[in-house]
């Protein structure tokens, strides 16, 4: 297969090569770049952690990161959009990385805060769009639906992106469609996985009942120690929000998948994932209670999702990055709503082991932002896991504030 970004290389240099050609409105490709947009994105974490199962030494990370680009405007339809990305150490650095190859910094004594010290280009790519349809090729981050199978893992301070061609479409304004090729993720730890994944997603909704979502995802690796995450996975989603009362909603969601091995998978993987939800909407609080099932066992596997946003799920201490061998059964509370100027997001987890009768541990998870009027944000955030008998009681601190100039 040609690699999708030696193919993105020619099509920047035509970009910046072709001659003024004056478009339907009259706008040149001069023009395009001239009414394009330079934006700054820039984001300070503080992040202190404690690990029982590393040793009594706390990781201290203090980290800042800086997004930084270009927008031009549509010409022709096409917009090019290039954007870097810089992961700086402020201080000391006294956590282990996680980074990949040489981004790694051998600290072998403190906890992980996967937030290596990087340069890098995070987004570059070329989108052509006409009506209702786009099509987009380069590197790009690529969230679908809640990101529980496809996100950009925007908590961590190196976003993850995607070499690919996707292609979406709206249908009737309650129809759309997406489809992408994958050629690699870019991690989170500054490495590379090379792929030739297929992601498809047709999102339906019904005005009052909520959105349905099909989807398929065949995810074919190239490295041979990546090769165990090589599936393919089909599932439904619905999600919705009705109304019952003054100023009160039903909030529920229901979700299932099944996932098995495919292309070269060295093992044997028949698993499937169910996620059920249900809460009320009130005012400016909602409560809801949920559970999420991600099957595993010695036999047949484990259900995983390696390009999803992880962090949003099963707790904040990031205990469950990867479904431990027995699977895992999440039964969690979550209650978020705003308290004066204070926005506030409480989450109780109880883990156990799908298959089995295994205690894994419990976790409360602590949120409250703020935003001013100028639109700087601050935020802080705290996880607490409580080991039974999985990995160790691990405690964070999280705090951060962001702003856009």
């Amino acid at each position: 297969m040609v690699r999708i970004r030696s193919t993105l290389a020619w099509l920047l240099l035509g970009a910046v090569t072709v001659p003024c050609i004056p478009s339907d409105e009259g706008k040149s490709l001069t023009d395009s770049f001239k009414q394009g947009d330079f934006f700054v994105h820039l984001r300070y974490r503080y992040e202190d952690v404690t690990d029982d199962g590393v040793g009594d030494r706390h990781a201290r990370a203090s980290t800042l990161r800086t997004a930084f680009g270009f927008r031009t405007a549509p010409w022709h339809g096409l917009t090019l959009m290039l954007e870097g990305e810089d992961v700086s150490v402020v201080g000391n650095e006294l956590y282990r990385n996680a980074g990949a190859a040489s981004l790694d910094n051998g600290i072998r004594d403190r906890p992980v805060v996967a937030d290596p010290d990087d340069t890098e280009i995070n987004q570059a790519f070329l989108t052509w769009q006409k009506g209702d349809t786009a099509v987009a090729l380069g590197r790009s981050e690529i969230t679908l639906d809640d990101q529980r199978f496809v996100g950009n893992v925007g908590w961590r301070q190196n976003h993850q992106s995607f070499d690919a061609v996707t292609v979406s479409h709206a249908l009737r304004d309650r129809v759309s469609l997406f489809y992408g090729l994958l050629d690699s993720a870019n991690r989170i730890t500054g490495g590379r996985d090379e792929m030739t994944s297929h992601l498809a997603n047709v999102r339906i909704g019904w005005d009052g009942a909520g959105t349905l979502t099909l989807f398929g995802y065949l995810l074919d690796y190239d490295a041979p120690a990546r090769l165990p995450l090589s599936s393919m996975t089909l599932g439904a989603r619905w999600a919705g929000k009705r109304p019952f009362g003054p100023s009160r909603s039903w909030v529920y969601e229901a979700s299932f998948a099944s996932q098995q091995d495919a292309a070269d998978n060295p093992g044997r993987l028949d698993a499937h994932y169910v996620h059920l939800a249900l809460g009320i909407a009130w005012t400016k609080v909602t409560a809801r209670i949920g559970f999420e099932r991600l099957d595993g066992n010695a036999r047949d596997g484990q259900f995983q999702t390696p390009l999803a946003t992880l962090h949003k799920f099963n707790g904040w201490a990031d205990k469950f990055l990867s479904t431990p061998t027995n699977g895992l059964d999440d039964l969690y509370l979550h209650v978020s709503g705003k308290i004066g100027v204070i926005q506030a997001t409480a989450v109780y987890h109880a883990f156990q082991a799908a298959e089995g009768s295994v205690d894994y541990g419990s976790e409360l998870d602590l949120q409250a932002t703020y935003k001013t009027e100028w639109g700087q944000v601050f935020g802080l955030k705290t996880a607490f896991y409580d080991s039974d008998d999985f990995a160790a009681d691990t405690n964070k601190l999280m705090f951060w504030t962001a702003f856009s100039p």
